[in-house]
């Protein structure tokens, strides 16, 4: 997520700043799949996995709103 991030900021426009907080909020819910399987397997505890996805759920509306205010700068 946070190359994602570093990634579009290097780009020379808002569209593609949004399209890779875009790819970064896909990795957020790529990252709760994992702890889910994580958890279903025993790897990761109930209670640590419950509060990572929560984490990331927090993540992908902070990165949501995030786009939301790039992409209204962008349009007319």
């Amino acid at each position: 997520m946070p190359s994602n991030i570093a990634e579009g900021y290097e780009r020379n426009t808002d569209k593609e700043v949004a399209n890779f907080l875009n790819y970064a909020k896909g990795s957020a819910g790529e990252l709760r799949t994992q702890i889910y399987i994580g958890m279903e397997i025993g790897y990761i505890t109930r209670n640590t996995g419950k509060d990572w996805i929560q984490e990331c759920e927090e993540i992908s509306k902070m990165l949501h709103g995030l786009i939301r205010t790039v992409r209204a700068r962008t349009s007319p």
